[in-house]
Formats: C-alpha cells, structure tokens, sequence
C-alpha cells in the first residue's frame, strides 16, 4: 500500500516538474523573443520603423486579434496606430471616450479584461491587455492587445507584455529625441542661412568666408580701383517739403535702384552716408575694367534720375538733382569693428573721388585724369580743364556725355553694342589669367 502512494506521488511530482519545466521553457522563449524585439526596435529612431517591427513580432509574445499603440498627437489628440486587425477610429480628444484605455492613460495603471467592456474603440473584444508605455515619469500612450475569446489573457501574458512595453517606452522616447533634434538643427540650418544672408548684405561673400573661417579679415592693397560717389544737391532743402516716411521712402527707392546698377556691373556697394551713395569697382576681385564698369553704372544711374526728375514734376512734386563722381587709384580695403562689421576703403583716391562728386556739375558724371585715361577709348567725354576741388588744389576733370557713338545701340549713348562689349572683353582678363595673377601676388 505505502509502495503503490509512493509510486502514486512520484508520478504526480513528474508530471509537476515537467509541466514547470515546459512553462518555464515557454516563457524563456519568449522573454528571448521581447529581447529580439528590443534589439530590433533600438536599432531605428524613426518611429514608424518601430512600430512597423513590432506589428511583425509581437504575434511571438501573445496570440491576438488586435494589436494597436494609442499615442499623444501634437494637437492635444490622441491617435491610434493599428498594429494588427481591422481599422479602428484613429483620433480622439477626449479620454472618456476610450475605454479602458483611457482609463489607464489617466492612472498609468496596467489593465487585464476578462469580459467585453461597454466603451471604447476595443469594446467588441472580450479579453484585453491594456499597459501603458511610460518613460521619464511620463505616459507617452499605450500598447493594445485583444481577442474575441473570453478569459484568454493570464498575469504571465501581462508581464510578457509589460516586459514589451517598457523596451518600446524607450524606443519611443528616443525617437521623439532624435525627431526633436532634427527639428531643431533644421531650425539651427534655417537661422545660419539668415545670418549667412544678412553677413553677405553686409560684406562680399569672399571676404565674409574669410571671417567665417578665420575670425579676422587682412586688409589688401589695390594698385588700381575706381570709386564712385553720389550726392542730391540741395537735399537738406527739399527734404523740408517731404514728411520723414516720404523722406524715407524716397531714399529708399533711389537707393534700390542704385543698388541694381552696380551689382549689374560688378561694383562693390560700400555705404550711404545720409543722401551719399559709395561704391567702388575692382574689389574685392581685382580686374582691369572696374574704371568702365564705373561709368557703365554711373550712366544708369543718371538716366534712372533723369526719368524720376520727370516723374515727379509732372506730379507737382519736388525732386533731386544728382551728381555723381568717380576716381580711379590706389586703395587699401578691409573689415573695421567687431560688433558691427564694415568692409570698407582707404586712402587718398577715396578722398579724390569724393571731390570729385563735389565738383561735379548737377546732372553730370564728372571724373577725374587718371579715370579718363582708362575709359576714353570706350566714352564719349569732355574736358572741363583744371578745377579747383577743396583741399585738393586744381585738378584736371572731365564730364562723361555717354558711349560712343559708333560703339552704342541708341543715340542717347546708354546702351553698349557688340562692338564695345568685343572691345570691352580684350580689356577684361579670363579666368586663368585672374587666378595666375592672384598667386603671384600671394608670392
């Protein structure tokens, strides 16, 4: 009798260890398969891509007929993302109108349905498995799994898919970190193109990489540029008719214009000084035409002045008369400041240049010696003699009437023909010969 309970209670035990050991088996198996999962999750930050393996292998953790995340929108919403099964209502604003869970993003309690709830987007399931997907002390939303069949989750399925939760909690969490950075450098890419595009209003893109790159700009030496003033005449006493928006508003217009002219023909702007406008051709790229394109622009301009003078009497309104000098010689250019840069030139040519537009007659392009000598070829110009120019003693001066006639397309002079655009390229170096001069001055 004791032999046979002996052998009765052996056989249980071995029936018991058995059925342990295969439970056991069963849930290192899946234990192993979370770790797959959380290996393959950690290996994207996009969120999608995420959720993507998930749908894929997490049918190895429990069986289900729905599988879906609930997770917060920018927008105060939450949205579902179905993982598995038929389409569910994807957005909500309201909690209350998610069922169990809603309830459990608001406690950030783990839930486990053995019967159909009344409410909520998975009240057609019997069993459910609620968890919420927490990090950093937050609920970034929830993981869903449900089945038709009543009582078919056990707290074993709720850890398993606990142990899933907290790896896409992290997941999760590190994607929106890596959306948020990339939101940020795009913001940071966004503010470096303004600062770039506000330096390059101020300086030459040249010299704006060179304090970029270095911190500091060397000054350099110019044996040859041309400066280009120009000036209102009887500004102060005109303005007095304007209100300060006109006032404004008129420089402003003008000024624009100018600005067009010279960059069309390669000039740098420097500054406008009250009603002054400087600009100076042959920097911060040296080339052999900068006295031409000096007056090319300055041409442009004066017709452009010409026209607004008419403009405005037609309407009755008071206007400016300009005069504009130019000067050609040796500089120095560069950066002054540190707050607030300014390229800029020196020496005396600048001094000349300026007196020139003093000197100058209303209307007119007055230039001096030294500019006539590298444009008369290509300019229909005449002498004004020697001229008296403050500080500067008498100095021989020339007005510039337009293009030559035989090298313009219209009578007024304005605009060059092939001819001179021929005449004007023999002048005007290449490339090569651009980049071979520039080395043998960094010699």
């Amino acid at each position: 009798m004791g032999t046979r309970l002996e052998q009765q209670d052996y056989q249980q035990l071995l029936f018991l260890s058995r059925r342990l050991l295969a439970e056991a088996q069963a849930l290192s198996s899946r234990i192993a398969a979370v770790n797959e999962i959380a290996i393959a999750i950690n290996r994207s930050l996009k969120l999608d891509e995420i959720l993507r393996v998930v749908s894929k292998q997490a049918k190895w953790l429990l069986d289900f007929e729905h599988c879906s995340v609930c997770l917060s929108d920018t927008n105060d919403y939450w949205r579902i993302v179905k993982l598995f099964g038929p389409t569910v209502e994807v957005k909500f604003s309201d909690t209350t109108q998610m069922g169990v869970v809603g309830i459990s993003l608001k406690t950030g309690q783990a839930r486990l349905i053995h019967e159909k709830p009344i409410r909520g987007f998975l009240s057609q399931y019997q069993s459910q498995i609620i968890i919420p997907l927490e990090c950093d002390n937050r609920v970034l939303g929830t993981i869903n799994f449900a089945t038709s069949a009543a009582r078919s989750y056990t707290q074993e399925d709720l850890r398993i898919g606990y142990l899933l939760a907290v790896q896409l909690s992290a997941a999760i969490r590190n994607a929106e970190r890596f959306e948020e950075l990339n939101r940020l450098y795009l913001e940071l890419e966004k503010e470096k193109r303004k600062t770039d595009e506000l330096l390059l209003n101020i300086l030459p893109i040249d010299i704006a990489c060179e304090l970029k790159q270095t911190g500091a700009v060397k000054p350099v030496y110019y044996e040859s540029a041309s400066v280009l003033f120009t000036d209102f005449k009887n500004f102060t006493k005109l303005s007095e008719q304007l209100t300060p928006q006109e006032l404004v508003d008129e420089l402003d217009y003008c000024f624009s214009c100018f600005d067009q002219f010279t960059e069309a023909h390669g000039l740098e702007k420097l500054k406008t000084i009250g009603d002054s406008y400087m600009c100076v051709g042959g920097i911060p790229t040296h080339n052999k035409t900068h006295a031409i394109d000096a007056v090319l622009a300055a041409i442009n301009i004066r017709t452009f002045m010409e026209w607004r003078k008419k403009e405005k009497a037609l309407l009755n309104q008071p206007y400016w008369d300009i005069r504009i000098g130019i000067h050609s010689g040796p500089l120095l250019a560069g950066v002054i400041g540190h707050k607030k840069f300014a390229y800029d030139v020196w020496g005396d040519t600048v001094n000349t240049a300026s007196r020139m537009e003093s000197s100058g007659l209303t209307g007119s392009i007055n230039i001096s010696l030294s500019t006539f000598e590298l444009i008369k070829d290509l300019f229909l110009v005449e002498s004004r003699g020697k001229v008296n120019a403050k500080n500067k003693g008498e100095i021989d001066m020339y007005i510039v009437k337009g293009i030559k006639d035989s090298l313009a397309i219209d009578p007024t002079g304005l605009l060059p023909n092939k001819e001179f655009n021929d005449l004007y390229f023999t002048i005007q170096p290449d490339t090569d010969t651009l980049i071979e001069e520039s080395l043998i001055d960094q010699e």
